[in-house]
C-alpha cells in the first residue's frame, strides 16, 4: 500500500511540475501598488506573476506568485466567460481588483484573448463593486 501511495504521490507530483512548465508560455505579470485577497489570502504590493494552470480534464487554476514575498497562491475561478468590453478594445492583458469593501480582492483575470475568470470575493450590501484595474505584461525569464 505504501509503494502505490509513493507512486501516486510521484505521478502527480509529475504533472504538477509538467503544468507549471507548460503554463510558463502564457505567463504575465504586473506591478501591483497595493495588497490584496487571493481567497483567505494576503498578497503584498510588488511584482504579481500570474500563469494559467491547466487540469487532465480541462479544468483551469491561476498561479499568483509574488517572488520577493517567496509566496505563491493558487485560485480557481467560479466562473468563465466574456472580458469586459473596454478590457476587449485594449487588447491588454489585466487583472481586476474588487475595492468596494475596503480592502483589495482579484475578481478577475484576462490573459488578452479568449475568456475572462471571475474569482469568489465577499458580498457586498448594495451588489456595487469598484472594480481597479492594472494592465499586465508578458513575463519574461528574469
Amino acid at each position: 500500500m505504501k509503494r502505490l501511495t509513493n507512486c501516486i504521490a510521484t505521478a502527480v507530483a509529475a504533472l504538477i511540475v509538467t503544468a507549471g512548465v507548460a503554463s510558463a508560455q502564457n505567463g504575465l505579470k504586473a506591478e501591483v501598488p497595493f495588497a490584496f485577497h487571493v481567497g483567505s489570502r494576503v498578497v503584498e504590493p510588488g511584482t504579481i506573476h500570474v500563469r494559467m494552470l491547466s487540469g487532465i480534464n480541462g479544468g483551469r487554476a491561476i498561479l499568483v506568485n509574488n517572488y520577493a514575498a517567496r509566496r505563491s497562491y493558487i485560485v480557481l475561478p467560479k466562473l468563465v466567460g466574456d472580458a469586459p468590453k473596454s478590457w476587449v478594445a485594449s487588447g491588454d492583458p489585466k487583472l481586476g481588483f474588487d475595492c468596494s469593501m475596503g480592502v483589495c480582492v482579484l475578481a478577475q483575470f484576462w490573459t488578452g484573448q479568449g475568456y475572462a475568470y471571475s474569482f469568489h470575493g465577499p458580498k457586498t450590501k448594495a451588489g456595487e463593486t469598484m472594480l481597479t484595474e492594472i494592465v499586465m505584461k508578458p513575463d519574461k525569464a528574469d
